[in-house]
């Protein structure tokens, strides 16, 4: 629900930090006893699902700065901006985050910045980071865009893909809180375009992760043309002013080799898009992933996957007769965002696309396998449309059973007032935040004071990286300061109950594409993904919000093998591992 009239959250202050309870002995609880989630104090406390977001980046020792080489010539590539994943890089139960840096864009033969890895040392007074770049063998010193991350060769880890303007890259993770840079191997380093979003997922059911690469425009600082708007005053290029870059899909052949399968995929039959943003799901209920490209200014790409013949991958673009290649009035848009959920709870899974301002933001509902573009109907059109948002997700902001909508907003083109005032970046908007009426509606609600911070925000993942149950955002900011979005909105004394899980096949395998629901509701179910959003990864683990319900609930697994198991009763308001094989442990 949104908030109370005359309701307040400033002033506000911590007044404690509540210990996460082990339990659950047959089950590893992946929050350790220690890691403490501060209680929030409101002093005229949040109601039940009343939310807050409050960044905590500064404090908690996230200092990064995005650079994104501007000179005053007004280059493409400089309002793209960057992306950051929230991952469990040395498996102590804890999230940590990577965050993907930019640089000069010219002389980029003298020393450049690098990525930055933050390792989570929280112990019960909050959110605590440590930088660990250089101890962790992270030396990504490209101009970076996205990334993308997936347990490549089945150790039980997860890797790193980093997508960028230029050539890209492949960290391996040791598993021993080190990165080695196995690009050269890879054959995933080449050739040198500009890449954007990535999805790690696996097309072909032989049991490795595969890669599917988004890449935008044939620009270069050669390329570079002056472009202006209709008063003549220079600004940067709409995309059209330069030809896109064709996608590339690689197949996992093991021991960290991939081979590029765009052709014989048939994902080269499709005139390039531009590609900024990049989900896997099944689309059409067929049991084979299926993979949706958000394209900027030009038609979207369905790539529905279609019965391998022997070796050989097969998909077809069913963008246009599945309704999701143009909006409701047939006009393609400048897609950057996208997720898939079954956010309506019917069975099937619908899409979620951030534009352009003037545009609006488009929700598409699936009736089994075409859409209709219900952006008006559910609330989403108007409130979006003064807005350019890039990174976006679906989630239970307020854990109350129903799935919100976030996204980070950053425009492209001057904000004239911001110009007019001499600002040097005059991109900036505020992020927006929409609530689940439960009815398939959404009402754009204040987020707290984390949402009152103007800045060009491009990247946002998403994850529990307090392990309190709620989601917390890591947003990005092209030439800005990177944003923790902690969510305290289930601080309060009424809190919503919740169900956190981890799955695993055997000891180690991390298990993308798991799918997962909660028995008795047929249709509350997740997929076990990274991907989606803008050139950022996500938190692997599941999170159900359980409203004020907290009876220990089952939930009915089926994994990438076939196998399908039932785990529980579990109780709420706690992870629990979940291995394949284990249901009668």
């Amino acid at each position: 629900m949104p908030l109370r009239p005359g309701a307040s959250f400033f002033g506000s202050s911590l007044t404690g930090c509540r210990v996460l309870q082990a339990g659950g002995a047959a089950k590893r609880l992946l929050a350790l006893a220690a890691f403490g989630a501060c209680a929030f104090d409101a002093g005229g406390e949040l109601t039940f699902g009343e939310l807050r977001f409050v960044d905590v980046a500064q404090p908690a020792g996230l200092e990064f700065t995005h650079r994104n080489g501007m000179t005053g010539k007004l280059w493409l590539a400089e309002i793209v901006g960057a992306g950051a994943a929230v991952f469990d890089f040395d498996g102590d139960g804890r999230l940590d985050v990577w965050l993907v840096q930019g640089g000069p864009l010219a002389n980029r033969a003298d020393e450049l910045p690098s990525d930055q890895l933050y390792r989570n040392v929280s112990a019960g007074d909050g959110l605590r980071f440590e930088n660990v770049t250089l101890q962790s063998g992270v030396e990504a010193n490209g101009y970076g865009m996205g990334m993308a991350t997936g347990d490549i060769d089945n150790d039980g880890d997860l890797d790193v893909f980093l997508a960028n303007f230029g050539t890209n890259q492949l960290f391996e993770n040791s598993g021993r809180g080190r990165f080695r840079d196995i690009t050269a191997k890879s054959g995933l380093g080449g050739p040198s375009e500009w890449s954007v979003s990535a999805s790690f997922a696996d097309f072909d059911n032989d049991g490795r992760l595969d890669l599917y690469v988004g890449n935008y425009l044939h620009f270069s600082l050669a390329n570079h043309k002056d472009c202006r708007d209709t008063a003549s005053r220079l600004g940067y290029c709409a995309p059209d002013a330069y030809h896109p870059v064709p996608d590339r899909l690689y197949r996992n052949l093991g021991k960290g080799r991939f081979a590029e399968i765009t052709a014989s995929s048939g994902i080269a039959t499709a005139a390039p898009g531009g590609a900024l943003g990049v989900v896997a799901e099944d689309f059409d209920g067929d049991g084979r992933l299926d993979i949706y490209v958000a394209n900027d200014g030009v038609a979207n790409h369905l790539w529905l996957h279609r019965a391998s013949e022997g070796n050989t991958l097969r998909f077809v673009n069913d963008a246009m007769l599945a309704g999701v290649a143009l909006n409701g009035n047939g006009a393609a848009e400048a897609s950057m965002g996208v997720d898939a959920e079954d956010f309506d709870q019917d069975c099937d899974v619908d899409l979620f696309l951030t534009h352009l301002g003037t545009e609006t933001n488009t929700l598409y509902i699936n009736h089994g396998g075409w859409f209709a573009d219900a952006s008006n109907r559910a609330g989403i059109a108007a409130s979006s449309g003064p807005y350019t948002g890039f990174g976006t997700a679906w989630f239970d902001a307020d854990n109350d059973g129903d799935l919100d909508l976030f996204s980070a907003n950053g425009a492209v083109r001057a904000v004239a007032a911001q110009r007019d005032a001499g600002a040097p970046y005059p991109l900036r908007e505020r992020n927006q935040i929409w609530l689940n009426d439960g009815r398939g509606r959404y009402r754009e609600a204040h987020g707290g004071p984390a949402f009152d911070l103007v800045e060009v925000s491009r990247g946002a993942a998403f994850g529990d990286l307090d392990n309190d149950g709620d989601t917390d955002i890591v947003v990005t900011n092209s030439n800005g300061p990177v944003r923790l979005y902690r969510n305290d909105s289930n601080a309060g004394s009424r809190q919503a109950a919740w169900l956190g899980l981890e799955l695993r096949a055997g000891h180690a395998k991390l298990t993308t594409g798991t799918l997962v629901q909660l028995e008795a509701d047929t249709c509350r179910r997740h997929r076990v993904a990274t991907d989606g959003s803008y050139a950022s990864a996500n938190d692997p683990r599941i999170v159900f919000g359980l409203g004020d319900n907290a009876t220990p609930r089952t939930v009915q697994v089926v994994w990438p093998s076939g196998v399908e198991e039932r785990f529980g009763p579990l109780a709420a308001n706690r992870y629990h591992l979940l291995r394949e094989g284990a249901a009668g442990d």
